[in-house]
C-alpha cells in the first residue's frame, strides 16, 4: 500500500480537505436520517432547499418550485424504496458565489411512512 506524507505531524496543524468530482467543487455533503417521513430542509448560505416527500402511487419523479428568492422546494414523489431513488446526475438548482450550484442525492426508506435516509452532495460548477 502506498502512502503520502504531510511533511509534519497531522496533529500539529489541521489540514483543509477539498473535494472535487468531474471538475466540480464539493461544498457540502453528508447523510441525514429524518426523524419521520416529513420534509427535510437544508440551509446553504442564504439559500434554503426543502425536500418534500410525497406518495401518490405512481413512479418516482421530482418536481421543483422556487419562490424566486432563496427557497427551492423539491417535491420527491414515491421516494420510499429500500434500494434507493435519487438523481442520475447532479441537478442545477441555483447559483452560489457566482457559480452554478448543483445537488446530487439518494433517498432510502423502508416504507411510505418510515424515516428516510438521505445521502446528499452540494457542488459548485462553472462560473455564471
Amino acid at each position: 500500500m502506498s502512502s503520502i506524507a504531510s511533511g509534519g505531524s497531522i496533529a500539529s496543524a489541521p489540514a483543509s480537505l477539498k473535494i472535487r468530482t468531474a471538475g466540480k467543487e464539493v461544498v457540502a455533503n453528508g447523510t441525514v436520517i429524518t426523524a419521520d417521513n416529513s420534509n427535510l430542509e437544508f440551509q446553504l448560505a442564504h439559500l434554503r432547499i426543502v425536500m418534500e416527500f410525497v406518495t401518490d402511487g405512481s413512479s418516482a419523479r421530482i418536481e421543483g418550485r422556487s419562490d424566486e428568492r432563496s427557497t427551492l422546494t423539491l417535491r420527491l414523489f414515491n421516494f420510499n424504496n429500500s434500494i434507493g431513488a435519487g438523481t442520475i446526475s447532479p441537478l442545477e438548482i441555483g447559483t452560489l458565489n457566482g457559480k452554478k450550484l448543483l445537488l446530487a442525492f439518494m433517498v432510502y426508506a423502508l416504507s411510505e411512512t418510515s424515516s428516510k435516509t438521505v445521502h446528499y452532495t452540494f457542488m459548485l460548477g462553472d462560473a455564471i
